[in-house]
This record gives C-alpha cells, structure tokens and sequence, in this order.
C-alpha cells in the first residue's frame, strides 16, 4: 500500500480520475437496469395461495365442487404438503360465492430444487390445463405473512366512469406488453346480471302493502331468515329460513312472489312492481371521493420496481384525457416513499457525522477528508449488487446507512495518526506514507472481521433468507472497497488540501 500511495502522489490527476470514474460507472449500474430495485424480498417461505373464480352467477355449491377438484389435483404432487381451502372469499365486506381461495404448503427448502414462486407458477400452468371452468391466478406470500396481492397497483380516476374504464381497458392492453407482468386485472369487470325489481307506489298503497314489507319478503326468499336457533346441549345453531332452490332461479320466481298485505290477502310481487333482467357494475369504488377503477398486477421473474418504472413510462406514453387522473399504489407506492425517507435519513446522518467531527477536530477540513470513505464504500457496493444480481431495496438501503458508520472509521484512522505524525514534525509526505504502512494493519483486521461476520448472511439459503442476502453483500462490498480505497484516497485528499491551505497561509 506504500507503494501505491507514492504512486497515487506522483500521478493525482489519473488517480483522482479513475475513482471518480469508478465512482460514476457503480451509479450508472442503477441507472441502465443492471441493479434491479423493489420494496422488499419476502423470500421463499414454502407456502402461496391458489384463487379460482368462477362465472359471476355460479353459486357458492358450484364454486365448491370445483375447488374439490383442484383440491384433488393438488394432493396428488409430490411437494405439497398441506392444503387449507375457503370457499366463498370476502372482498370489501361482502362475501364472493364464486371466489375460492387454497393455502398451499410444500415440503422444506432443501427437500426441492424450485423456489416457491417459480413451483406456484408451475402449479397454476398445471391447474389451467385441468380445470377450464375458473379462472386460477397464484398469489405468493408476503413477509408478514398475509397473501401478497399486487406489487404492482393503481387508481384510474376521473369524473366520468366509461372514460375511466376505456382508459383502463387502453392502460390494460399496453401493460400486457411489459415483461414480467402477470396476472393482470381490472377491479370493475363487465357487469353482473341481475334482475331489477321496479315498485309502483300507487298500486303499492291501492294494495295496502308497504315498501318495508316488499324488502323484507325479497329478503327472507332469496337470503334467507336465522332467527330460530336449533340448541344442542351448550351448542347454538342458526335454522336458515328461505325459498327452495327450485322457486328461486328464475325471472318468474320473483315475479310469482307471495306478498302478504295489511289484509291478510295473497299478493303477487308480479301485481305491484315490474321485473326485469338487466346489468350493473360487478363494483363502485371511489378514491378520495373520487370514481376509480383499480388496476393490479404480479410480478415474475423481474424485480418489481424494474417493472414499475416499466409501467409509468408505458403510462406517461398513452393519449389518456385530460380528465382521468393516476395514482399508483402497493410496492410502487412503498417503494417511492421508502426510498424517499431513507435517503433523507441518510442525508442526516452525513450531516451529523461531519458536524460531530468538525467538533472533536475543530477543523472544517478533516471531516470532509473523513467523510470522503463514505462514496468509497458506495463503489464496492453497487458494483457487489451488480455482480450478484442483487436488487436494491429497503434492506439494502439499511445496510448503506450502516455503512455511513463503519467505513467512517477508516477514514478517522488515517486522518488521525496523519496529524499525529505532522504534530511530531514529521513532512507531510512521510507522515501520509506511514500513516498508510502503519493503519493498514488494523483496518484489515477489523475489515475481515466484519467481512466474516457478513458472509453466513449474504450465503445463505432457505426460508425466507433472499431478503437478507442483500444486506450481507452490501456491506461486505462497502467495507472491502473502502478499505483499499481509503488507504489511497484519503491520504492523497489530505494532501491536496494541506497544500491548498500553506498555499492560501502564505498569501
């Protein structure tokens, strides 16, 4: 190292030059797509969900005899281990009677040799081919637990709903280009059939029946009435009351409703009211009082914030009205905020670094000297990135605030026992050689130390080991290029400032 230190002081241009440079091509890494970038890495936790849906006007008992049969089909593979199913999935507070959700389970990590995003990719090109009567889309699992719906998500809003859905149905058409989408879906569907019961009030009060008791007779028919409870010992049990399914599916059903009126006389539903099919929308939704239509998407095989830098240049793209409005949600939405509070805690923990040692050195220069390990460390940690097609995310991120104040203490290392040196009159060339000969020793020390330490995390496989693996490269590639480069740099830094401040004494 005190050979290359006399070189760099021979040569400051060049040397100066190729960190800069190096610098810059480890940045460019982020910016041409080498280094991926999402949220967060959940990992392969061994577990994903299988949701069917069925035509919108399947029954809750048809939706069931389905999903036996994917139940049936996915015992019968080898890695699966354990299956718990749920009929009828709850969205936004009402229950979907054709919507079926499995909870899949497989064997441990080291039992396969295919991670649980590319085997629940596998299992549903495998159910598509079995069942044609749903629709099957897989769902992984998310760190916490809970099922990961969308990493890629938006609000399509506007004032007027058929500009919204054209606008939506123009922005689902171009994602679809976009690799690495999957299972691309629009919130607000084609609308749901269903038949309209319009009441004639006049008829209505001619007849003496009231609208409360008109609801309340569709109620108990079609819904059904759990005011009688069957009792077993300490046991409760509701008794649904309604209409048999044989006089309840069809337009002439409703029509042919019994109404009791305020007489005690039989109504038909037929005498008071018009029935007839029509659609609605299968959902209204609104955004900050606002009507929206959700867009949602999976990620596979690409990092989600490549693909979601994808889609708002595909979006910007598009000839959208000037009255539909876009707000992105899910990962890109965490993604931007968390990038953006931790840069900024990043910016605060630079500032208080440098002031913290602008008060124990009483000086403006030494500091900046210090600090200048610190982009150092980001060399090694990009170009780490790039060679093990890590992407950045908020561990990532984590581990690069941390290194703020590991790297620190190299630079405080040679800055310190350089102004040991010069305080003992020693010149400042000879105390910047031995600086670097003397300092190297326990900065490798303590380097390796850390680097070892670091390695069983950046190595390691299993359940849920993919989201740390970042951290551990980071910082082993922070801390290895700091090291060699701080012993360099800095001491040349040093010097140019010294020679810039006996330059400005002696004016």
């Amino acid at each position: 190292m005190r050979n290359l230190l006399k070189w760099s002081l021979n040569h400051k241009l060049i040397t100066l030059g190729a960190t800069t440079l190096l610098f810059i091509s480890s940045i460019s890494l982020l910016a041409v797509g080498m280094i991926g970038t999402e949220f967060i890495d959940a990992g392969d936790r061994g577990e994903f969900y299988v949701r069917l849906k069925m035509p919108k006007d399947a029954t809750i008992e048809q939706t069931n005899f389905i999903t036996l049969q994917a139940e049936e089909l996915l015992k019968g593979q080898p890695l699966i281990t354990s299956l718990f199913t749920s009929v009828g999935v709850e969205e936004n507070g009402s229950i979907e009677s054709n919507q079926a959700e499995i909870n899949v389970k497989i064997v441990d990590y080291d039992k396969r040799n295919v991670s649980d995003k590319e085997y629940a990719r596998q299992i549903k090109l495998f159910l598509q081919q079995h069942i044609v009567e749903a629709e099957v889309t897989t769902v992984p699992v998310s760190l916490f637990g809970g099922s990961d719906d969308a990493p890629i998500e938006m609000y399509i809003m506007g004032d007027n709903m058929d500009e919204i859905l054209s606008a939506s149905s123009l922005i689902v058409d171009n994602l679809k280009k976009i690799p690495g989408i999957s299972d691309l879906k629009i919130s607000v569907e084609a609308g749901s059939p269903e038949i309209a019961v319009t009441l004639n009030r006049e008829k209505m009060a001619r007849l003496g029946i009231s609208q409360l008791a008109v609801g309340e007779a569709l109620n108990y028919a079609f819904t059904g009435n759990t005011d009688i409870k069957y009792r077993d010992d300490n046991r409760e049990y509701d008794i649904n009351i309604r209409l048999d399914r044989f006089d309840r599916k069809s337009k002439s059903d409703i029509e042919n409703l019994t109404i009791i009126n305020n007489d005690g006389a039989e109504i038909k539903l037929k005498q008071i009211a018009s029935i007839s099919e029509s659609e609605s929308p299968s959902r209204l939704e609104r955004y900050n009082r606002i009507s929206s239509v959700t867009i949602s998407s999976m990620v596979v095989g690409r990092p989600s914030g490549d693909v979601g830098d994808d889609v708002m240049t595909t979006i910007e793209g598009l000839d959208l009205p000037d009255s539909i409005q876009i707000k992105y949600a899910g990962d890109m939405e965490n993604q931007e905020e968390g990038f953006g509070d931790l840069g900024t805690v990043m910016l605060i923990s630079l500032i208080l670094v440098y002031l913290l040692m602008v008060l124990l050195y009483n000086s403006y220069t030494h500091p900046f000297v210090i600090i200048l390990s610190i982009p150092l460390a980001i060399i090694g940690v990009f170009f780490t990135l790039g060679l093990t097609m890590t992407p950045l995310g908020i561990i990532t991120m984590l581990g690069i605030l941390i290194l703020i104040g590991l790297v620190s203490r190299n630079g405080i290392l040679v800055v310190d026992f350089i102004n040991q040196q010069l305080e003992q009159g020693v010149t400042i060339k000879e105390a910047l050689l031995e600086a670097t000969s003397r300092r190297f020793r326990p900065i490798l020390l303590t380097t390796i130390s850390t680097v070892v330490g670091m390695i069983p995390i950046a190595i390691a496989h299993g359940a849920g080991a993919e989201w740390k693996n970042g951290l551990g490269w980071v910082l082993i590639g922070g801390l290895i290029c700091s090291m060699f480069l701080s012993l360099v740099i800095i001491p040349l830094v040093y010097y140019l400032f010294y020679r810039l401040r006996e330059r400005l004494t002696n004016q």
